[in-house]
């Protein structure tokens, strides 16, 4: 039996041991990890066993959605090779999702993910750089750090789930971390690695998020309808950050990239400033994100990228995932933890049947 856990050995060091061992014995040709930049963490992909020191497994800033890393990796054509990412709990059921919407082959890969501390927001990382040791440790006295980012602090899944992602490694409310399958082919990989599997009791990490997330879910919501929008969004510059840094809106062409759309006559902004007693300019900022809210809303999956990448501080992920959530309630659905396709998708007839008039009226 492999043994990888030392005491006082830091969890990152047994991710890596694992990893070595991964390359040693054939069953990994390449790694896509988080590693260290002068002031922040990035993605890396290695190809080599002693690449793996440069890698830090488990990160204290989230720069990027992991599964999308994967997705530009993949989705012209599949991994030749055999590839291990290790993404966060949020990664791992966009990597699911990115599977149903055909923007991730996953032929070759497997992903391993763990119970997560949550990331610092990485603005703020580069003024205090925080060791994520230091967030572990608050996990581990069943503690949020009030250091890591919003969306971390509400997060509905923090922790491994059953089918989302192949290996879960296991920290929280035990003495040593345990690996454990979560699919089929995560338990053929640990038994090839030679690794008991293990348990721990993760209820406590997950209620706490979630009561923390039932009460922001209540307090933050925007009220006020389309005036109350336009107030959240007042400082928006109209950059367009939030969509490059959101997972789910991956479109190639977007209809709000292309300028000429929202060209109009001159006279027709004059119309519209007499009927509504002056308007705001530029014009498409709201209908931009309640757009966006369309598209992406129903797959969600909370990473909180959109408001880490405002430049002025919006708390986007009140609008996003406030929204998002309530829209998978109307659709019974879960991003990356449901196999279903996403609703957008695909059309179900008994869909909304509780409106009058969706099937000709009542009888």
């Amino acid at each position: 039996m492999l043994i990888l856990w030392e005491v006082n050995k830091l969890y990152n060091d047994v991710l890596k041991d694992f990893l070595k061992k991964a390359f040693e014995n054939g069953l990994i040709e390449a790694v896509i990890a988080p590693a260290a930049t002068d002031n922040s963490y990035t993605y890396a992909l290695i190809t080599k066993k002693e690449d793996v020191e440069k890698l830090t497994p488990i990160a204290p800033v989230m720069q990027w959605n992991g599964a999308d890393m994967i997705r530009r990796i993949t989705r012209l054509k599949p991994a030749k090779r055999k590839t291990l990412a290790i993404l966060r709990p949020c990664e791992a059921r966009t990597y699911k999702e990115l599977i149903k919407f055909n923007q991730i082959n996953p032929e070759n890969f497997y992903i391993l993910t763990y119970d997560c501390p949550g990331t610092i927001h990485a603005r703020n990382y580069v003024y205090e750089q925080t060791p994520v040791e230091e967030l572990i440790e608050s996990m581990k006295k069943g503690e949020i750090s009030d250091k890591v980012r919003e969306s971390c602090r509400v997060c509905e899944y923090p922790t491994p789930i059953k089918g989302v992602g192949d290996i879960g490694f296991g920290i929280v409310n035990t003495d040593k971390p345990v690996f454990f399958s979560l699919t089929d082919r995560g338990k053929d990989f640990l038994v090839k690695m030679e690794i008991q599997e293990g348990e721990r009791d993760d209820s406590a990490w997950v209620e706490m998020h979630r009561k923390n997330r039932e009460k922001w879910l209540e307090e933050e919501r925007i009220t006020g309808g389309r005036k109350g929008i336009e107030k959240f969004l007042a400082q928006c510059m109209n950059c367009h950050n939030c969509k490059d840094m959101c997972p789910i809106c991956f479109c190639k062409e977007c209809f709000f990239e292309d300028h000429s759309v929202f060209d109009y006559e001159s006279e027709k902004f004059y119309n519209w400033a007499d009927d509504k007693d002056g308007i705001r300019l530029p014009t498409d900022k709201t209908l931009f994100h309640v757009g966006r809210l369309i598209h992406m809303g129903t797959s969600c999956v909370g990473c909180g990228l959109c408001q880490q990448a405002c430049p002025v501080d919006i708390p986007l992920y009140r609008l996003f995932g406030i929204v998002g959530n309530d829209l998978q309630k109307v659709f019974d659905y879960k991003p990356g933890v449901n196999d279903d396709l996403p609703p957008i998708m695909e059309f179900r007839e008994e869909e909304f049947e509780e409106f009058v008039g969706l099937n000709g009226g009542e009888d």
